[in-house]
């Protein structure tokens, strides 16, 4: 992972991205220019704002961040995504940061964590939870709203494109929805655990969409990408 930023650093990324009433998504890239992350913005009911995966944007969607709700929580979703923690919790510092539980020890070495994913406050419309099966290094979050029920998804899942060379094959197998090679070389205790759990949420009821932080969002048949997924696990 790239040094993490002491300064707001912006670095490419495309226009804020309205996906229902209460979830909002940006993507962007790394500083190696083409590797693409992903920042989810959920609104919970008393208009608090979750960040997951907060990446810098230019200071006129900031701005828009701000007037979508309250900003309230910095969500880290794993120790290889902190590059823009620090820089967003002296912006908010009133903001709680949260992260996985086994996640909690490297991210508090860039920004002290305040909760972790079992502590989180939920409510009808928004829930963090740890996924099995990996020390509880990673979560998802369930985001419930007018137009379905989205999952946002870290490094546990991912939907690139098809690529060569040491990223595609440490992504692999890229080109479908799966669980990546990365994942479960450093991430994953036990492969069918985690691959259980990832098969469980494709139950998930009223399922719309995946948000994932590397890739492109599933809005068709979500239920059936988890299910290709699970088979790489």
């Amino acid at each position: 992972m790239a040094a993490c930023f002491t300064t707001w650093t912006v670095l490419p990324h495309d226009p804020i991205q309205k996906l229902s009433e209460n979830l909002w998504c940006v993507q962007g890239v790394l500083p190696d220019g083409k590797t693409t992350r992903k920042m989810t913005v959920m609104k919970a009911q008393d208009g608090s704002l979750f960040f997951h995966n907060p990446i810098a944007l230019k200071e006129p969607e900031m701005q828009e961040l701000e007037s979508f709700g309250r900003p309230a929580y910095i969500v880290v979703p794993g120790a290889f995504h902190r590059q823009d923690a620090r820089i967003w919790k002296d912006r908010y510092p009133a903001a709680k940061v949260i992260s996985p539980r086994g996640a909690a020890k490297k991210v508090s070495a860039i920004v002290p964590v305040d909760l972790t994913y079992a502590e989180a406050p939920s409510d009808d419309t928004v829930k963090l939870s740890h996924f099995d099966g990996c020390k509880e290094k990673e979560g998802v979050v369930e985001v419930r709203s007018q137009n379905g029920t989205t999952l946002v998804i870290n490094d546990i899942v991912c939907n690139m494109p098809k690529m060569g060379g040491l990223w595609g094959y440490m992504l692999g197998p890229t080109g479908q929805p799966s669980v990546p090679r990365f994942t479960r070389w450093f991430v994953a205790q036990s492969g069918s655990a985690l691959g259980e759990h990832v098969g469980r949420l494709s139950s998930t009821p009223n399922l719309k969409r995946l948000i994932l932080s590397h890739g492109e969002n599933i809005e068709t048949d979500a239920a059936g990408a988890l299910t290709t997924a699970r088979a790489t696990a």
